[in-house]
């Protein structure tokens, strides 16, 4: 689950901003000669402007093509991601916000920023505010014209960012304080809040359309944890749920996890909820409990623009299909920042798996097998692993593509060439080329 908002601030932040996401007329008590209504950073800036998040000049301007530096960018990503403020350093009044990123692994010293004054780029933003919010290689490739950047990737399925009309992301451009405004807003209103816990409250006050059975599910994938601990990308407790490292001192006790497990769930399911509304989408509640799963594990990203959303939307898809959007979500981020395929995290996604197709919440990882496309220095692959149900062939294919080779296809370690083979274990494969032959 990626990391939520840590103080009543940031709780009234995401309501605040969440309402102004609304089709409802909202008159902002702010204005600036420079942003018109009509212009499509409009709800940003005045958003973040009425919130105190961002200001404007005394000549009443906002300057929304002005370019933001890498320190300016850096406290406005780190803070709308939930993180407290940091020490401050004596050097550069950014210089904290700076040693926090590079603390916890979001940069690399001497290597990502060197100088808190010049303008921050797109691509250094996406990896910024990528690892900030924990987020997990959605493992699509392709999405735009001039970077493969699994940031980029990232934050584009979380609906962080977006391209421009020619296809390209521009990595290397400036970001301009337009840019932020709607990447920071894009931040807050992604945050689920936290609700403290009750000790003594009832858990059947609180009401829920995930099944028992479901909860039951989430607590033996979870494991209980009385204390705080670093899970990959945000501090938990409990049964999986998001904290802050001091928020429970003493540690809570297994009913107290077992309401704020609860508590956690009312919100994702309000985002499932306004998902499956807005596109006229019936689940059964089996299915609607393995999304549940989904999205306490890993947030709320796949709603905006996935594959599996896509799917679920039309209604078309194939098991296997269906298999590989669901089962791409299985990614961590390890301590050099690389995004690489959880074992724990694949078993997951197929167990889930059964429970949307077959109700079976027994938590079992049998019936699919996977397929692991090993990177390849010739060309680009389409994804790095897809799963398929054991006793179907390979279908859908995922390839792999070059502009200057000719792919031939995904070879087993023993020469097989994965055509027309029927999935009966998991297997690791490896691209050839044309080349690769002469």
């Amino acid at each position: 689950m990626k990391t939520r908002l840590r103080s009543l601030l940031w709780v009234f932040m995401a309501l605040t901003l969440l309402l102004a996401g609304t089709t409802l007329v909202h008159a902002y008590d702010i204005s600036f000669s420079d942003v018109p209504e009509s212009s499509w950073f409009y709800e940003d800036v005045m958003t973040l402007s009425e919130s105190g998040v961002v200001s404007g000049y005394p000549d009443g301007t906002y300057r929304p093509t002005k370019k933001v530096t890498t320190g300016e960018s850096l406290k406005m990503i780190l803070l709308a991601a939930g993180y407290p403020e940091p020490e401050r350093a004596e050097s550069h009044w950014a210089r904290g916000y700076l040693n926090f990123a590079i603390d916890q692994g979001f940069l690399v010293r001497y290597q990502d920023i060197s100088d808190l004054d010049i303008n921050m780029t797109r691509g250094l933003l996406a990896k910024l505010a990528a690892n900030a919010l924990g987020l997990t290689d959605p493992g699509t490739y392709g999405t735009f014209t001039d970077t493969d950047s699994v940031y980029v990737e990232a934050l584009y399925a979380a609906g962080i960012v977006g391209g421009y009309p020619d296809g390209t992301y521009r990595p290397d451009a400036s970001v301009s304080r337009a840019e932020i405004a709607a990447i920071v807003n894009r931040i807050y209103q992604s945050r689920e809040p936290v609700f403290p816990t009750d000790p003594d409250q009832d858990p059947a006050e609180i009401t829920l359309r995930t099944t028992e059975q479901m909860i039951a599910f989430i607590k033996q994938k979870e494991g209980f944890q009385e204390k705080a601990y670093w899970d990959y990308a945000q501090y938990s407790i409990g049964y999986g749920s998001a904290c802050s490292k001091d928020e429970y001192p003493n540690g809570i006790t297994e009913a107290q996890a077992d309401v704020l497990l609860r508590e956690m769930l009312q919100g994702f399911e309000e985002k499932l909820d306004k998902f499956l509304t807005e596109n006229n989408i019936s689940l059964r509640d089996n299915q609607y409990d393995a999304l549940v799963s989904l999205t306490y594990n890993i947030g709320s990203g796949w709603m905006k623009d996935s594959a599996l959303a896509t799917m679920l939307k039309t209604g078309l898809y194939s098991t296997n299909e269906l298999a590989s959007a669901m089962g791409i979500w299985c990614h961590v981020k390890q301590s050099g920042g690389d995004y690489v395929v959880h074992d724990g995290l694949v078993n997951r996604r197929i167990a889930e798996l059964r429970v949307f197709l077959y109700a079976d919440y027994s938590g079992s990882s049998d019936g699919f097998c996977w397929v692991r496309f090993t990177q390849t220095e010739k060309g680009d692959r389409e994804r790095d692993i897809a799963f398929y149900e054991t006793g179907s062939v390979y279908d859908p294919p995922f390839d792999a593509t070059s502009d200057t080779e000719v792919f031939l296809g995904w070879y087993t370690e023993s020469g097989e060439l994965l055509t027309n083979l029927t999935a009966t274990e998991n297997r690791t494969v490896y691209a050839q080329w044309e080349s690769d032959f002469y």
